[in-house]
């Protein structure tokens, strides 16, 4: 399920991303842009981004409040080196049924995934939730540039990441989280809700 989310980010030089919910932001003072977001049992400071409306998954947004003692300006919202994003800077799709998506190349090593789509599904089970996100099968198959890709991807989506690559029969190769691998071991691969999401 889809809602309309603002997009926060760290006030340190970090890529850290979180969105929350319009109604939560829209709640607030209409100047306020320092604000907490809950990340796990931490309230992380960031500054939230009011002039771009996304529509994410429900599962991703983050819980927050006004940073009472946060002073800054606008000008942190977006750096002059930043260009402005579209409005749609990370929407979802309908439901892309099975996937196959064998020819997917993700960035080269250490380059960020920036602006390129990605095929992910948002997985909440026994109250954890997880993306898993496609990818090649080389990827999938080993450290190195599987562990970048996920620490990236984890601070865009600032949930937990595991990958997943494909055998040529389709068969599906995990790479993350052991524990969470074991969840998705009895899960159809063609009943993930898969969409695609391109992130700024």
């Amino acid at each position: 399920m889809s809602a309309w989310a603002y997009e926060c980010r760290t006030r340190d030089d970090s890529a850290a991303r979180w969105f929350v919910a319009r109604t939560a932001i829209d709640e607030l003072p209409p100047d306020t842009r320092g604000v907490l977001v809950r990340v796990g049992d931490d309230w992380l400071p960031a500054i939230v981004d009011r002039s771009r409306q996304v529509a994410v998954e429900a599962m991703l947004l983050h819980d927050v409040i006004a940073d009472e003692e946060f002073t800054g300006t606008g000008a942190e919202v977006l750096p002059a080196s930043e260009p402005s994003a579209p409005a749609t800077n990370l929407l979802t799709t309908s439901d892309s049924g099975p996937v196959d998506r064998r020819d997917l190349q993700p960035g080269a090593p250490g380059r960020s995934a920036a602006r390129q789509p990605v095929t992910a599904a948002a997985i909440s089970m026994a109250g954890t939730k997880f993306i898993v996100v496609l990818v090649d099968l080389t990827t999938a198959s080993g450290p190195g540039e599987a562990d970048l890709v996920i620490a990236d991807m984890q601070r865009r989506f600032g949930v937990p990441v595991v990958l997943m690559g494909q055998e040529e029969d389709g068969t599906p190769i995990y790479y993350g989280n052991v524990d969470l691998k074991e969840r998705l071991a009895d899960v159809p691969m063609d009943r993930m809700p898969w969409k695609e999401y391109t992130l700024s």
